[in-house]
């Protein structure tokens, strides 16, 4: 009996364990639940508090859920939302903005002969603002004021309402009633009720949030009025989510879209997918107008290139094909994606349209070696790396005629360059010995990838001694912080070479008087000779005129 009454408490025991954490409804006095267990629930709620969906559980919601303002639902990793039923925020705040262009098809069924429409807009209207609307032959002008009164037929004839606008900033319905003096009530349609063509349909604030870093199954569900966030994976097949835009796709994310409705933006984008994050958007329906179905939306555009001080020209970026030119940093840093707009690389328009970006990078770098450069399509990620083709100059080898020279003799060496960089090069060659510049032939060549040459040098010295003379490139300013990229900066060598004074004998002395001794005794001589020459004219007798008569 001890036995079978331990067993059955046992049993208790355990099923009450196994239900902890299960609630079967929403919380109502503003308090946060977690569940931590699988869990459905059906019927109508209406909710206060907060829910956490905690890892591992599963929320199964086929019933409808009206939630209070300010609301929040978290699906944490490894938890999941299953939702067939409804979300639906207790304050709907949406609002028609409309253009020239838009058109509104009313009909509020068989109430009166005629009566009235009271149009109401999200703000006064300017005095100064052309702001008509028009249906059949009725036109009432909204300047002035927050609402507009036109007379119209309410017998359950189709009303085609147009616009004429001329005003600079946007303005929104955000309700149409009907006004009668029959019976039946005076019916009254929200934004997001309104059919329309070619008006955007905005929600100024969510009513609730919807976080989601684990699973959200959407499947013929609806919500209305959500700030969502998709951080890890959403699928929603078959669902209408209203007012709930932009959906917020977290990088390294991933959200399908298939045959549902996205209607009625905060922005003017349905769906926001950021860095890399996957989509899968087909055969669905998005709040047109001026909204795109979705973008993608770079955290930032930085590349990282090869060297400072070059030169970006950017055509074709973003949204709207921005051209601009900019220069790296001292790091080779340069972020292209300066505005949202220039972040935008792929986008599925209001008609459903997919573009993406064709931009197109051309890097430059400008030196005394030449200009170097590459032009590429602009790269889709946040971040990337675009090297510039550049030169790598390397004087190989230094090799001396002789290992003797006499000082102020000059001795011939032939200096070994070659390419083995990416782009061609036009290089002056300096030469040392030690620390100090020596004199030496100019050497200016040109040298293309992969390509080797000797150059012939005249070498002198000035002093004697043991050297070695070393040969590298100049290089220009702007590429000395690059400098070991781009050459082998401590150049190439020679052999020893000893440089040495010429001896003098001791008859040397002797033969430089005798040729002075000698120069003099010439030099006298032809002073004397032509002294003699002169005098020996003078003695000539002058010759008379011949008389040819």
């Amino acid at each position: 009996m001890r036995t079978a009454l331990c067993f059955t408490l046992l049993l208790l025991f355990t099923s009450l364990s196994s239900i902890a954490g299960v609630h079967a409804e929403p919380p109502t006095d503003g308090t946060t639940i977690l569940i931590n267990a699988d869990e459905t629930w059906t019927g109508n709620h209406a909710m206060n508090g907060n829910i956490v969906i905690e890892d591992g559980a599963t929320l199964t919601i086929e019933g409808d859920v009206t939630l209070a303002t300010n609301n929040a639902i978290t699906v944490q990793e490894n938890s999941t939302l299953s939702l067939s039923g409804s979300l639906i925020g207790e304050e709907l705040d949406s609002g028609l903005a409309v253009m020239n262009n838009t058109q509104l098809h009313l009909n509020f069924g068989d109430l009166a002969e005629t009566g009235q429409l009271r149009v109401n807009f999200d703000q006064t209207i300017p005095d100064s603002a052309m702001f008509n609307m028009t249906i059949g032959e009725q036109t009432s002008d909204a300047a002035g004021s927050d609402h507009v009164f036109i007379d119209v037929s309410l017998n359950g004839t189709d009303l085609l309402a147009d616009f004429y606008i001329y005003y600079a900033f946007e303005i929104q319905i955000v309700s149409i009633q009907a006004l009668h003096s029959g019976s039946g009530g005076s019916p009254l349609l929200l934004a997001n009720e309104i059919n329309q063509t070619n008006g955007s349909l905005k929600w100024n604030s969510a009513s609730f949030s919807l976080e989601v870093f684990g699973t959200l199954l959407l499947g013929g569900a609806t919500i209305y009025g959500a700030d969502l966030t998709c951080a890890h994976m959403c699928d929603i097949q078959s669902s209408s989510i209203i007012g709930s835009a932009p959906i917020h796709v977290s990088d390294g994310s991933n959200i399908v879209v298939n045959s549902s409705e996205i209607l009625g933006s905060r922005t003017d984008e349905d769906i926001i997918v950021h860095d890399l994050a996957q989509i899968t958007y087909t055969d669905n329906q998005g709040t047109g107008g001026y909204t795109d179905g979705w973008i993608r939306l770079l955290s930032q555009r930085q590349i990282q290139t090869n060297a400072a001080n070059i030169t970006v020209h950017q055509t074709g970026i973003g949204y709207g094909s921005s051209m601009r030119d900019d220069i790296t940093d001292s790091n080779g840093i340069i972020d292209i994606g300066g505005s949202e707009w220039k972040r935008i690389v792929e986008w599925v328009d209001q008609n459903g349209v997919y573009h993406t970006e064709q931009g197109e990078l051309t890097l430059t770098l400008s030196s005394g070696w030449g200009e170097f450069t590459t032009t590429v399509p602009a790269p889709h990620t946040p971040t990337a790396v675009i090297n510039v083709p550049l030169p790598y100059i390397e004087v190989v080898s230094i090799d001396a005629e002789d290992t003797t020279a006499e000082v102020n003799k000059k001795i011939g060496a032939m200096v070994t360059v070659r390419n083995t960089g990416e782009a061609s090069a036009t290089v002056n060659i300096w030469c040392y010995v030690g620390d100090n510049l020596t004199e030496t032939t100019a050497l200016t060549t040109t040298l293309e990838p992969s390509e080797e040459k000797e150059l012939p040098v005249s070498w002198w010295a000035n002093t004697d001694g043991a050297q070695i003379l070393n040969c590298r490139t100049l290089i220009p300013n702007i590429l000395i912080p690059i400098a070991e990229d781009i050459t082998n900066v401590e150049g190439g060598n020679s052999q020893e070479v000893g440089w040495f004074i010429g001896e003098e004998t001791e008859d040397q002395p002797l033969i430089v008087y005798g040729i002075l001794v000698l120069l003099i005794v010439l030099g006298s001589a032809l002073v004397a000779r032509k002294a003699a020459t002169s005098r020996n004219y003078g003695d000539v007798p002058e010759f008379d005129e011949v008389d040819e008569n």
